[in-house]
């Protein structure tokens, strides 16, 4: 994981959807990106969706289970 993203569709999307955005290294597969964030954060992910950016750079939506909110995450982090 290289870093949060803090755009205003990152942000709908830590508010709406309870998903954390970022940009990953582009060689990580969904497993590696879940693991990672579960370890960095101490969250359990319930999906990981990635898409290459037309710039050549991988970013993850990473939802986070019920019990865990974004919000709290991205301020613990420093995106909000």
């Amino acid at each position: 994981m290289l870093q949060p993203l803090a755009t205003e569709r990152a942000m709908k999307c830590i508010e709406d959807q309870n998903t954390l955005v970022f940009l990953t290294d582009t060689r990580a597969n969904k497993k590696q990106i879940a693991k990672a964030a579960e370890n960095l954060y101490q969250v359990k992910v319930e999906k990981v969706n990635t898409l290459i950016r037309p710039d050549a750079r991988k970013k993850a939506f990473i939802k986070l289970t019920s019990e865990f909110e974004a919000l709290d995450v991205a301020y613990k982090i420093g995106i909000l």
